[in-house]
């Protein structure tokens, strides 16, 4: 999944809806999408705080997957990336 932590989350979100829009065109992407309640593909991306994320990865577990692999991680900044990575990291070793 695409995701990132970051405190402009209306930026990342903005730059996740632009770099994301090819998945629309993909027939099996469109049902995810439509199946998450969303028209655009950027709107699925995990973005917000360490709490935000973290939660929205358990959510994920909770629901019984197995592994979770975040893509995507550079849609903010450098700093974002590292606070992601910083995040996934210490997320790992539960």
């Amino acid at each position: 999944m695409a995701g990132v932590v970051t405190s402009d989350v209306e930026r990342v979100r903005a730059n996740a809806v632009e770099q994301l829009a090819f998945y629309e065109r993909i027939p099996s992407y469109q049902r995810v999408i439509g199946l998450e309640g969303a028209s655009r593909a950027g709107e699925l991306a995990v973005i917000g705080d360490e709490e935000t994320v973290a939660a929205e990865i358990r959510r994920y577990f909770d629901a019984g997957a197995t592994d979770v692999v975040f893509t995507q991680t550079d849609l903010g900044s450098a700093e974002d990336q590292r606070r992601t990575w910083r995040l996934l990291g210490e997320l790992s070793g539960k």
